[in-house]
């Protein structure tokens, strides 16, 4: 007998309260470093460094990484190497943001996020989901509440709203070409993308250090961060990773885009209570606007997906009975 419906639905309650905590806690973490340590290459190349050793480990140790996935050159060079590299440039331009905005401007700017991952797929040839006119104006609502909330930002800076803009662009085609690339060579889960492409990702980001942070690196005096600080700061990035992974196999990815909204919905009161940052009027108007089209967009590609999905299966039961009739009259 499965598990009946109120367990389960706690279980997701807890699993979903659990990453926007964690997910939280992360940003906040990352902002408090880069106050004192303004070098987010280097807090990005750490990440990625710690995520290599963590899933080496956990390769080595459980059946969490998928270590049968049939990996050659051509796929991890023409699959994983690109998702690898658009994940770990969004990284560093997500961390460097908040050296020029205030945490929750960030977190209404990333409303856009959908909505850039529908363009980034569309302009790749992946229809999924289909262009419609409901499809459309739900684009249209969510830029209109992230426009809204830009306008009423008090401390608008264009360096950061352009670092945050690019980052959701990275952050959209890493989507896409996981999507596009991989859907049709290897399901894999996104640990086990992140045990192949980290080590990559590490040796990439150190090259951009040599050439953007080497003299900067050299001489920073991190004001009261430790390597027990940085250690920390690893294990609840890379944990991060793994309450995503267990969110998306507990529920799905549409919960998980949905969860954001209640997380971004947090990260402002501490912005407001820990930062002193004002919300005003216009801001909230545009991030409710924002939030409620992120939404029904959610909901929209659920149901489309869930449409396609019996299409595809009808269409097999007609093959399958068409196959029997001809056995038959054989």
């Amino acid at each position: 007998m499965g598990s009946p419906p109120s367990k389960n639905r706690l279980e997701s309650l807890v699993y979903i309260s659990v990453w926007i905590v964690l997910s939280s806690i992360v940003i906040v973490f990352n902002k408090w470093i880069l106050d004192r340590f303004p070098l987010s290459i280097t807090l990005t190349t750490w990440h990625m460094l710690f995520a290599t050793i963590a899933t080496q480990i956990l390769a080595r140790t459980t059946s969490l990484v998928e270590k049968s996935v049939d990996m050659n050159p051509r796929l991890y060079f023409t699959a994983i190497l690109p998702v690898g590299m658009c994940f770990s440039l969004s990284l560093i331009l997500s961390n460097l943001v908040y050296l020029y905005l205030s945490m929750s401007f960030i977190q209404m700017l990333k409303a856009i996020g959908p909505v850039a991952t529908l363009l980034a797929c569309w302009s790749m040839g992946i229809r999924n989901p289909e262009p419609s006119v409901k499809v459309l104006i739900t684009v249209c609502v969510i830029v209109i509440g992230v426009a809204i909330s830009s306008l009423g930002e008090l401390r608008f800076v264009l360096a950061g709203f352009l670092i945050q803009g690019a980052a959701v662009v990275f952050e959209a085609y890493k989507n896409a070409l996981q999507q596009s690339l991989l859907g049709g060579k290897s399901q894999m889960s996104s640990l086990t993308l992140l045990y192949y492409f980290a080590p990559a990702c590490a040796v990439i980001n150190a090259i951009y250090i040599l050439l953007f942070e080497l003299n900067a690196l050299k001489t920073a005096r991190p004001s009261g961060i430790g390597p027990l600080i940085f250690l920390a700061n690893g294990i609840l990035t890379f944990g991060l990773n793994f309450a995503s992974v267990t969110v998306i196999k507990k529920t799905s990815s549409v919960v998980l885009t949905l969860s954001g909204i209640p997380k971004s919905i947090l990260l402002t009161l501490i912005d407001m209570a820990a930062y002193q940052n004002p919300l005003t009027l216009m801001q909230a108007v545009g991030f409710c606007v924002a939030g409620a089209g992120t939404f029904y967009y959610s909901r929209l590609t659920q149901s489309m997906t869930a449409e396609r999905k019996l299409q595809l299966e009808k269409k097999d039961d007609r093959h399958h009975k068409s196959d029997e009739e001809s056995q038959l009259l054989e």
